[in-house]
Protein backbone atom coordinates (compact mmCIF):
# COMPACT_ATOMS: atom_id res chain seq x y z
CA UNK A 1 0.00 0.00 0.00
CA UNK A 2 1.43 3.31 -1.07
CA UNK A 3 1.02 6.17 1.34
CA UNK A 4 0.53 9.56 -0.31
CA UNK A 5 2.36 12.35 1.42
CA UNK A 6 1.10 15.91 0.99
CA UNK A 7 4.06 18.21 1.18
CA UNK A 8 3.38 21.77 2.26
CA UNK A 9 3.60 24.26 -0.57
CA UNK A 10 6.22 26.86 0.29
CA UNK A 11 4.86 30.36 0.54
CA UNK A 12 6.23 32.86 -1.92
CA UNK A 13 8.59 35.39 -0.47
CA UNK A 14 7.60 37.89 -3.15
CA UNK A 15 5.29 40.66 -1.92
CA UNK A 16 1.71 40.04 -2.95
CA UNK A 17 0.26 42.60 -5.32
CA UNK A 18 -2.94 44.16 -4.09
CA UNK A 19 -5.38 45.92 -6.33
CA UNK A 20 -6.68 49.19 -4.99
CA UNK A 21 -9.23 51.41 -6.63
CA UNK A 22 -8.67 55.15 -6.47
CA UNK A 23 -11.86 56.62 -5.01
CA UNK A 24 -13.76 58.57 -7.63
CA UNK A 25 -14.61 61.20 -5.04
CA UNK A 26 -10.97 62.30 -5.13
CA UNK A 27 -10.80 62.69 -8.90
CA UNK A 28 -10.70 66.10 -10.49
CA UNK A 29 -13.47 67.44 -12.68
CA UNK A 30 -11.73 66.51 -15.93
CA UNK A 31 -11.43 62.85 -14.95
CA UNK A 32 -15.01 62.75 -13.73
CA UNK A 33 -16.29 64.25 -16.98
CA UNK A 34 -14.40 61.64 -19.00
CA UNK A 35 -15.80 58.88 -16.81
CA UNK A 36 -19.33 60.30 -17.13
CA UNK A 37 -18.88 60.45 -20.90
CA UNK A 38 -18.13 56.71 -20.83
CA UNK A 39 -21.39 56.12 -18.96
CA UNK A 40 -19.98 55.69 -15.45
CA UNK A 41 -22.99 56.17 -13.18
CA UNK A 42 -20.80 56.67 -10.09
CA UNK A 43 -19.01 59.58 -11.75
CA UNK A 44 -22.35 61.14 -12.63
CA UNK A 45 -23.50 60.81 -9.03
CA UNK A 46 -20.33 62.47 -7.74
CA UNK A 47 -20.71 65.37 -10.19
CA UNK A 48 -24.29 65.78 -8.96
CA UNK A 49 -23.15 65.81 -5.32
CA UNK A 50 -20.38 68.26 -6.14
CA UNK A 51 -22.33 70.76 -8.22
CA UNK A 52 -26.11 70.40 -7.81
CA UNK A 53 -26.21 72.94 -4.95
CA UNK A 54 -24.35 75.48 -7.09
CA UNK A 55 -26.65 74.96 -10.08
CA UNK A 56 -29.73 75.20 -7.86
CA UNK A 57 -28.45 78.50 -6.43
CA UNK A 58 -27.83 79.92 -9.90
CA UNK A 59 -31.34 78.96 -10.99
CA UNK A 60 -32.92 80.46 -7.89
CA UNK A 61 -30.99 83.69 -8.35
CA UNK A 62 -31.96 83.89 -12.02
CA UNK A 63 -35.62 82.95 -11.66
CA UNK A 64 -36.56 83.89 -8.12
CA UNK A 65 -39.02 81.76 -6.16
CA UNK A 66 -40.30 79.18 -8.61
CA UNK A 67 -41.85 75.78 -8.11
CA UNK A 68 -40.14 74.48 -11.25
CA UNK A 69 -36.56 74.94 -9.98
CA UNK A 70 -36.03 71.24 -9.20
CA UNK A 71 -37.33 70.19 -12.62
CA UNK A 72 -35.02 72.67 -14.35
CA UNK A 73 -32.13 71.43 -12.20
CA UNK A 74 -32.75 67.94 -13.57
CA UNK A 75 -32.81 69.33 -17.11
CA UNK A 76 -29.41 70.96 -16.60
CA UNK A 77 -27.80 67.65 -15.66
CA UNK A 78 -29.61 65.78 -18.43
CA UNK A 79 -28.16 68.32 -20.88
CA UNK A 80 -24.73 67.78 -19.33
CA UNK A 81 -24.99 64.00 -19.76
CA UNK A 82 -25.99 64.37 -23.39
CA UNK A 83 -23.00 66.57 -24.10
CA UNK A 84 -20.38 65.18 -21.71
CA UNK A 85 -18.37 63.51 -24.48
CA UNK A 86 -18.20 66.80 -26.40
CA UNK A 87 -17.07 69.09 -23.59
CA UNK A 88 -13.84 70.62 -24.86
CA UNK A 89 -12.47 71.85 -21.52
CA UNK A 90 -13.55 69.16 -19.11
CA UNK A 91 -11.65 70.83 -16.28
CA UNK A 92 -13.98 73.85 -16.54
CA UNK A 93 -17.02 71.87 -15.42
CA UNK A 94 -18.21 74.52 -12.97
CA UNK A 95 -18.41 77.17 -15.68
CA UNK A 96 -20.00 74.73 -18.11
CA UNK A 97 -22.80 73.80 -15.70
CA UNK A 98 -23.37 77.45 -14.85
CA UNK A 99 -23.71 78.24 -18.56
CA UNK A 100 -26.19 75.40 -19.06
CA UNK A 101 -28.16 76.57 -16.02
CA UNK A 102 -28.34 80.11 -17.40
CA UNK A 103 -29.52 78.85 -20.79
CA UNK A 104 -32.22 76.77 -19.12
CA UNK A 105 -33.20 79.78 -17.00
CA UNK A 106 -33.48 81.90 -20.15
CA UNK A 107 -35.77 79.28 -21.69
CA UNK A 108 -37.94 79.31 -18.57
CA UNK A 109 -38.15 83.12 -18.65
CA UNK A 110 -39.36 82.94 -22.26
CA UNK A 111 -41.91 80.30 -21.28
CA UNK A 112 -43.16 82.61 -18.54
CA UNK A 113 -43.79 85.37 -21.05
CA UNK A 114 -45.78 82.98 -23.23
CA UNK A 115 -47.82 81.87 -20.22
CA UNK A 116 -48.59 85.49 -19.38
CA UNK A 117 -49.93 86.03 -22.90
CA UNK A 118 -52.12 82.95 -23.01
CA UNK A 119 -53.52 82.59 -19.53
CA UNK A 120 -52.19 82.30 -16.23
CA UNK A 121 -50.98 84.83 -13.72
CA UNK A 122 -49.29 88.24 -13.85
CA UNK A 123 -45.93 86.54 -13.27
CA UNK A 124 -46.58 83.62 -15.60
CA UNK A 125 -46.16 81.16 -12.75
CA UNK A 126 -48.70 78.63 -11.57
CA UNK A 127 -49.68 79.74 -8.07
CA UNK A 128 -48.06 77.73 -5.32
CA UNK A 129 -49.87 76.49 -2.26
CA UNK A 130 -50.33 79.40 0.14
CA UNK A 131 -47.68 79.76 2.79
CA UNK A 132 -47.63 81.87 5.89
CA UNK A 133 -46.06 85.23 5.08
CA UNK A 134 -42.84 86.24 6.80
CA UNK A 135 -42.76 89.99 6.38
CA UNK A 136 -39.18 91.11 6.89
CA UNK A 137 -37.42 94.01 5.24
CA UNK A 138 -34.97 91.71 3.48
CA UNK A 139 -37.66 89.48 2.03
CA UNK A 140 -39.72 92.44 0.87
CA UNK A 141 -36.65 93.92 -0.85
CA UNK A 142 -36.01 90.58 -2.54
CA UNK A 143 -39.61 90.34 -3.75
CA UNK A 144 -39.39 93.90 -5.03
CA UNK A 145 -36.13 93.11 -6.83
CA UNK A 146 -37.69 90.17 -8.65
CA UNK A 147 -40.69 92.25 -9.62
CA UNK A 148 -38.28 94.64 -11.32
CA UNK A 149 -36.27 91.80 -12.86
CA UNK A 150 -39.48 90.37 -14.30
CA UNK A 151 -39.89 93.59 -16.28
CA UNK A 152 -36.38 93.38 -17.77
CA UNK A 153 -35.29 91.74 -20.98
CA UNK A 154 -33.61 88.39 -20.40
CA UNK A 155 -30.14 89.67 -21.31
CA UNK A 156 -30.23 92.50 -18.77
CA UNK A 157 -31.77 90.32 -16.10
CA UNK A 158 -29.27 87.48 -16.39
CA UNK A 159 -26.28 89.79 -16.67
CA UNK A 160 -27.39 91.61 -13.52
CA UNK A 161 -27.93 88.37 -11.59
CA UNK A 162 -24.56 86.90 -12.55
CA UNK A 163 -22.68 90.13 -11.82
CA UNK A 164 -24.39 91.46 -8.72
CA UNK A 165 -25.98 88.37 -7.14
CA UNK A 166 -23.51 85.64 -8.09
CA UNK A 167 -20.57 88.04 -7.90
CA UNK A 168 -18.99 87.04 -11.20
CA UNK A 169 -16.41 89.20 -12.91
CA UNK A 170 -17.58 90.84 -16.12
CA UNK A 171 -15.44 88.61 -18.34
CA UNK A 172 -16.88 85.55 -16.64
CA UNK A 173 -20.41 86.89 -17.15
CA UNK A 174 -19.59 87.42 -20.82
CA UNK A 175 -18.33 83.84 -21.21
CA UNK A 176 -21.34 82.43 -19.42
CA UNK A 177 -23.84 84.39 -21.51
CA UNK A 178 -21.76 83.98 -24.70
CA UNK A 179 -21.69 87.73 -25.21
CA UNK A 180 -18.94 90.27 -25.72
CA UNK A 181 -17.64 92.19 -22.74
CA UNK A 182 -18.95 95.45 -24.18
CA UNK A 183 -22.43 93.95 -24.65
CA UNK A 184 -22.45 92.77 -21.05
CA UNK A 185 -21.41 96.21 -19.82
CA UNK A 186 -24.24 97.83 -21.76
CA UNK A 187 -26.70 95.27 -20.39
CA UNK A 188 -25.55 95.98 -16.84
CA UNK A 189 -25.90 99.74 -17.28
CA UNK A 190 -29.39 99.24 -18.71
CA UNK A 191 -30.35 96.95 -15.82
CA UNK A 192 -29.06 99.43 -13.26
CA UNK A 193 -30.96 102.28 -14.90
CA UNK A 194 -34.16 100.25 -14.76
CA UNK A 195 -33.57 99.54 -11.08
CA UNK A 196 -33.00 103.23 -10.38
CA UNK A 197 -36.21 104.20 -12.18
CA UNK A 198 -38.21 101.66 -10.20
CA UNK A 199 -37.54 103.30 -6.84
CA UNK A 200 -40.80 105.22 -7.03
CA UNK A 201 -42.84 102.06 -7.54
CA UNK A 202 -40.64 99.82 -5.37
CA UNK A 203 -39.46 101.82 -2.31
CA UNK A 204 -38.27 98.61 -0.64
CA UNK A 205 -35.44 98.56 -3.19
CA UNK A 206 -34.02 101.80 -1.81
CA UNK A 207 -31.87 100.16 0.84
CA UNK A 208 -30.63 97.58 -1.65
CA UNK A 209 -29.63 100.17 -4.24
CA UNK A 210 -28.05 102.38 -1.60
CA UNK A 211 -25.87 99.45 -0.60
CA UNK A 212 -24.74 99.08 -4.21
CA UNK A 213 -23.87 102.75 -4.71
CA UNK A 214 -20.48 103.13 -6.26
CA UNK A 215 -20.29 99.50 -7.38
CA UNK A 216 -18.89 99.03 -10.85
CA UNK A 217 -21.51 97.98 -13.41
Amino acid sequence: MVHRVNFPVPKSTEPQATVTHFPLERLGDAELVMAAGRGDARAVAIIWDRYSALVRKVLRCALGPDSSIEDILQEVFIAFLRGAERIERASALRGYLTSVAIRQAALELRRRKVRRWVTLTPTGQIPDSPVAPRDTDGQEALRALYRVLDRMANRERLAFVLRHVEGMEILEVARTLRLSESTVRRALVSARNQLDRSLVREPALGAYLTGRQGAAP
